[in-house]
């Protein structure tokens, strides 16, 4: 007979941290099944999705807010001033683009805009996720 593990209690902040960076990873994956499936407006609302909850484990793990969605710009702006990298000014606002490309009729959509979107999601993603790590780049 083996031993089950102890489960991480849901409120332990390493644990939080965790979720939120495996999620956005999975929303960044998934972003892609739906471009491949021509489903243009979740492959565009999950890139959002993964970098909005980076930014959540990198709230977390800073001891910052994110409890709605209009705090993501602080958490990046934050973390831009953290890490110094100026990158994240222009990838939050393509992560912005993502998520408003939600409420846009399917006929202005590209895909082409959306695949480099995501792309630049994952940048956004490498670039946040070492904040996460015992709160400091």
């Amino acid at each position: 007979m083996t031993q089950s593990s102890p489960i991480e209690p849901f409120n332990e902040p390493a644990a939080a941290i965790a979720d939120y960076r495996q999620q956005a990873r999975e929303f960044l994956t998934k972003s892609r099944e739906y471009l491949a499936d021509d489903d243009l407006h979740q492959a565009s609302e999950k890139g959002w999705g993964a970098a909005a909850w980076m930014a959540k484990a990198v709230a977390e793990a800073q001891g910052w807010q994110y409890k709605r969605h209009e705090e993501f710009a602080d958490v990046v702006n934050r973390a831009l001033r953290l890490s110094g990298d100026t990158r994240l000014r222009q990838l939050r606002a393509e992560a912005n683009e993502l998520h408003g490309y939600f409420y846009t009729r399917k006929r202005f959509l590209d895909p082409d805009d959306i695949a480099e979107g995501l792309d630049r999601m994952v940048v956004l993603l490498d670039i946040l996720e070492p904040l996460t790590e015992n709160g400091t780049p």
